[in-house]
């Protein structure tokens, strides 16, 4: 802005109007006035404002929150041990397979809560992905069968060995064909009927209704034992293999229990279920 010594009157509105600016200058922030003047002429001179603006840095940041997100129970109990305070509270999700701890409960300035999220082991991470719940192609259930042939464990009704075997010989076939099977290691009464190239011959294989396995499920945890069922059936694409497992639901359960149980053994902290929760405060008008 320009101030000449003719406008000299207006130069009490342009002073209020800069005090304005400084009144309104967030805390946190320094203001640099520079000024510098030019002589223009004989009749006058000009005055030129320059504001600038410069955060000023605190001498340190605060640290952020804390919201660790843990894998394995072991390292979450010494966490906890070593950071507890007397309104810890922990929160186990059952249906999210999460544990929360909220450091302080009670915390006037915000809460800090860590997790414990179990991945899934590798070795059931595969089986989960190539068999457990699917509708599979026989050929394809066959080659997924031999792929986790490591975690099938002897039964009753089937060795591990007899139906990986069985398995190699319809990954080799040309074609499958459900027949009426016999015995009581039918399934369902079906059967498998696989033509070998190498032979050019058919055999005939009857195959278990259901197999066993044995696992870990997640990480850093014990080996659960559970039985996977299958049934094959033709439809209009050919023989398929149908695979279903409802005990891995209460293996996982269980699993998680065992995860509480090392949780549990925290001292004077109050170990419980749900899940961490917070809501505005209502206020009277």
């Amino acid at each position: 802005m320009y101030m000449n010594d003719n406008k000299r009157k207006g130069s009490g509105k342009m002073s209020d109007s800069i005090k304005e600016f400084a009144e309104k200058v967030s805390e946190g922030q320094a203001n640099v006035i520079k000024i510098a003047q030019e002589v223009l002429g004989d009749d006058g001179k000009a005055v030129t404002f320059r504001l600038e603006n410069q955060r000023v840095m605190p001498d340190r940041m605060e640290s952020p929150a804390r919201s660790h997100v843990f894998h394995d129970a072991a390292g979450f109990v010494r966490y906890l041990e070593d950071n507890k305070k007397p309104n810890t509270l922990v929160l186990a999700d059952v249906d999210d397979v999460t544990i929360h701890a909220v450091l302080d409960d009670r915390a006037d300035k915000g809460f800090e809560v860590i997790t414990l999220c179990p991945p899934y082991h590798p070795v059931f991470q595969l089986l989960n992905e190539t068999l457990l719940n699917q509708t599979l192609p026989i050929d394809v259930f066959a080659r997924n069968v031999m792929r986790n042939r490591s975690i099938i464990v002897d039964s009753a009704e089937v060795k591990g060995q007899d139906l990986a075997v069985a398995m190699q010989q319809i990954t080799i076939s040309d074609a499958a064909t459900t027949e009426v099977g016999v015995g009581t290691s039918s399934l369902n009464g079906l059967m498998c009927k696989t033509e070998i190239t190498a032979g050019k011959a058919s055999e005939r294989l009857e195959l278990p209704k259901s197999f066993r396995v044995k696992v870990p499920i997640y990480l850093n945890t014990a080996e659960k034992e559970f039985e996977i069922d299958m049934t094959v059936t033709k439809t209009r694409d050919g023989v398929v293999a149908i695979v279903d497992c409802p005990e891995v639901a209460i293996k996982k359960q269980e699993v998680f229990e065992d995860i509480l149980t090392e949780v549990k053994t925290l001292k004077d902290i109050n170990v419980t279920y749900g899940s961490p929760a917070t809501t505005s405060w209502r206020y009277n008008k």
